[in-house]
């Protein structure tokens, strides 16, 4: 369950105030507003509002994320989706800002056992469904423009350093990264592209996939890969995952191909924790997150 915290002067009414001086017509959905909490989040700020409108989500895009996240093809790609019925209908949307506004949703706890087979049947859907969404998820791409970012800081500036059990990793993770070969060319399908617990919302009976700025077309094996590898799928759970997609999908997924995504997902997942710690964010949080995900990758390349 996300931390909050209420709102106080230097908090989150502080940081909203300044987000509605500036956007009269987000002031308009949302009504007079009566008070907000603080929820985490590593790549955004997130604020939960009740306005005299309703209750809502607001996201604010953080400093640093830009050069990551483009806001206009997420904006594209979150339309869509929502038309299909995977995500949650944005209400109010302004890319130039980061900002996007969503309905809170009552979500049940008790529904999370089901989790892999409601994934796999919506995963199914969304990769069946023949959107062309905006932007491409290629592993290889991504894990070369958050390398370069990082050598762009580390030789930039004298004083940015890594730890030095951080620092060894960035060579195994290059070489993973050249071993496990390219991208097949695959027929590429809308996709999530970021599918941890944290964004898959059990609500209303039903699963709603939240969050989607890292979305794009993608070789499908992407979203299958981070889904178990980031959500933490046991073997039961992954083998109730991959049936329930492989079912939706009336053919069977390519296993070997599968285990290299999964390699692939978790060598850019540590060196994005790289990206932030660099970007100056918790070193509590990102360092160990980055070596936890260098350790499984390496661990679990394919021979």
């Amino acid at each position: 369950m996300p931390h909050s915290s209420t709102m106080t002067p230097a908090g989150p009414s502080a940081v909203l105030q300044k987000v509605l001086q500036n956007n009269s017509n987000l002031q308009a959905v949302l009504g007079e507003v009566l008070s907000a909490e603080r929820k985490d989040g590593l790549s955004n700020q997130v604020l939960r509002i009740s306005a005299q409108k309703g209750v809502f989500f607001l996201r604010i895009g953080q400093a640093g994320s830009e050069a990551l996240v483009d806001r206009f093809a997420e904006a594209h790609n979150l339309q869509l989706a929502a038309g299909l019925g995977v995500a949650v209908p944005p209400v109010y949307m302004d890319p130039d800002r980061g900002l996007l506004l969503t309905r809170a949703l009552e979500t049940r706890q008790s529904a999370k056992k089901d989790l892999p087979d409601m994934l796999g049947q919506e995963l199914a859907q969304l990769h069946n469904s023949k959107l062309r969404f905006e932007g491409e998820i290629n592993p290889h791409t991504t894990y070369a423009a958050l390398r370069k970012r990082v050598s762009e800081k580390l030789n930039g500036n004298p004083d940015w350093s890594l730890s030095k059990d951080v620092s060894a990793v960035l060579p195994d993770l290059d070489r993973l990264m050249a071993d496990v070969g390219l991208q097949s060319q695959l027929v590429l399908v809308p996709s999530h592209g970021d599918l941890s617990e944290a964004n898959c919302l059990l609500a209303d009976n039903r699963l709603w996939l939240i969050d989607w700025e890292f979305s794009g077309m993608a070789d499908p094996c992407w979203d299958l890969a981070y889904a178990i590898q980031e959500i933490g799928f046991d073997a039961e759970a992954e083998r109730r995952f991959v049936t329930a997609y492989e079912s939706g999908q009336h053919r069977p997924i390519d296993r070997a191909a599968l285990e290299v995504m999964k390699a692939r997902c978790d060598a850019i997942s540590a060196l994005w924790a790289v990206v932030q710690l660099l970007d100056r964010r918790d070193p509590a949080t990102f360092a160990p997150f980055a070596l936890e995900r260098a350790a499984r990758a390496l661990k679990q390349k394919p021979a």
